[in-house]
């Protein structure tokens, strides 16, 4: 039975997989159109390598939420379906434990440069084209806030025996 606070993350992660999609879609806009106008009219888009540079790091972190929470990461299960259940779910539980302590970690060290970042009106980029340094670093310290609740919360099913088999999980 999927309690409300599944479903709330499974909307939440959905959205941010679908947020970063179309970062990708926008991306591709902006590379074109710096392409096409460097080629045909010697006029590039100033700012394209700021942002290509601050979306590849807002994409990664968009998708990694909804990655860890339909367990589509890399995983080697060869020792995981020859284990009982208990012990996999075990294995499973101190796997994610540890993912949600690094996001954590991540997450940790990276407030003081988020709050320096804001006091000192921070910036990525030339005179030419300027990108304000902090929705990015409050964007990516969410994400890892969030990163580490999708693990803990499947610490939590995979201890409580609860954690879906990965071909019973919705794509």
């Amino acid at each position: 039975m999927e309690s409300s606070i599944d479903r709330a993350v499974e909307n939440a992660t959905r959205a941010l997989h679908a947020l970063g999609a179309a970062t990708i879609a926008l991306l591709t806009v902006v590379i074109l159109y710096d392409a096409g106008g460097r080629l045909l009219f010697n006029r590039p888009f100033p700012g394209t390598t700021e942002l290509a540079a601050n979306a590849m790091v807002l994409i990664t972190f968009l998708q990694v939420p909804y990655a860890l929470l339909h367990r589509k990461l890399l995983r080697v299960t060869f020792l995981l379906e020859r284990v009982p259940p208990v012990i996999r779910n075990a294995l499973d539980a101190l796997a994610f434990g540890i993912g949600g302590a690094l996001f954590l970690s991540v997450a940790s060290v990276a407030w003081s440069p988020l709050v320096h970042s804001i006091q000192a009106a921070e910036f990525y980029g030339t005179d030419a084209f300027r990108i304000p340094a902090w929705p990015l670093r409050l964007s990516t310290f969410l994400l890892w806030l969030l990163s580490a609740g999708v693990c803990f919360r499947l610490v939590w099913l995979a201890s409580a025996g609860r954690l879906r088999p990965v071909d019973d999980l919705p794509h």
